[in-house]
Order: C-alpha cells, then structure tokens, then sequence
C-alpha cells in the first residue's frame, strides 16, 4: 500500500487455471527463443480488463459491490497467435478473434467504472497477455500450439511493486453465468 495517499494499485483482469498457465509458460519459453527479453512469471500471468492504477482503498468495498453488478456471460478464448510491440518491447499472446463475451465482460466493467468515476484508457480493448518484456521484436515469429481457455470468472487485483518486481493478490473474484445450451430438440 502507498502509505502516503493510503491508495492500492489495482486493476480487473481475467486469471488463468494452473493448467492454461503451464501452456502459456511454455509457449512463452518458445517465443523466447526467439525474441529473448524478461519473462513474466507463471503466477502473473494474466489478462487486464481494466486497469485502474492507484486506488483509495476507502473505495474497495465500493468496487467489491460495483464488480458484483457486471452481467457477463462464461466464454472460451483460443489463443492462436505471438505478437511483440516494438515501442515498448513487450512479447504477447493473444486471440485471433476477439470473442464477443470478452469483449462485452470488458465494456461492462468500463461502463460500470467510469459511471461511479474511475478515469480508464480510452484507447480501444486490445486483449493479450504479456508473456515478456524487454523483447527484441523479430519480423518472423513462431507458429504457436493453440491454446483454449475456458473463462468462468474474472477478478479484482492489488499489484504490488518492489525491487523483485510485481506481486499480484486478488481480492474479489466473480463468477461469470454460464452459457445455456439448447438441449430440448
């Protein structure tokens, strides 16, 4: 916690099962291989829905409740494809296709922030986990062994800065509906 401004930096994110974590930390040992950099630990793993920065913690019960309101429905994201920005050097994963329930999990919780006053990036929702920073971005870069993630929930984070680097905590997790299936023929 920073002391000073008694705040928490904080952010919404969707969090991997262990098994989706051991696939992306292999994949991202390949990727490596070609793009070196600093890999981002297995327990960090992640994808931000929205990144809230430093956040009074009198406002976290607030969140806690706000969050409790978002209407999503579960969904499965197939991650299909390695990417490197060049101008900030970071390595990802990401979907070809952006699922829709992703996508409206990610609006919701937008809406939902900015309508109780959170300042969010207003840059379009570009979903994808960084797998590295620090990365020589190469044009060529390798085919990756698709990876199917089943999303059932997503979940409120503290971040936690030191000299080690990040340490992640949730705080709040919530489920996600389940999708019907139309089984009456």
């Amino acid at each position: 916690m920073n002391e000073a401004a008694n705040t928490e930096r904080m952010f919404f994110a969707i969090w991997p099962d262990q098994a989706v974590s051991e696939l992306l930390e292999t994949a991202g040992k390949k990727l490596h291989e070609t793009c070196r950099g600093r890999i981002t630990r297995r327990e960090t793993i992640h994808i931000t829905l929205a990144f809230l920065g430093e956040v009074e913690v009198s406002r976290l019960n607030e969140l806690l409740s706000m969050a409790g309101e978002v209407n999503a429905t579960s969904f499965s994201l197939d991650l299909t494809k390695f990417g490197c920005w060049r101008h900030n050097r970071i390595a990802w994963v990401a979907p070809e296709v952006t699922p829709p329930a992703l996508t409206d999990l990610a609006s919701d919780l937008s809406e939902k922030l900015k309508a109780v006053g959170f300042k969010l990036d207003s840059r379009p929702y570009v979903p994808h986990i960084t797998l590295f920073r620090k990365a020589e971005c190469r044009e060529a870069l390798p085919v990756i062994d698709a990876i199917q993630w089943n999303v059932s929930e997503f979940v409120l984070v503290k971040s936690v800065l030191s000299n080690a680097g990040s340490a992640y905590e949730v705080v709040g997790r919530w489920p996600l509906k389940a999708v019907a299936t139309d089984s009456a023929q």
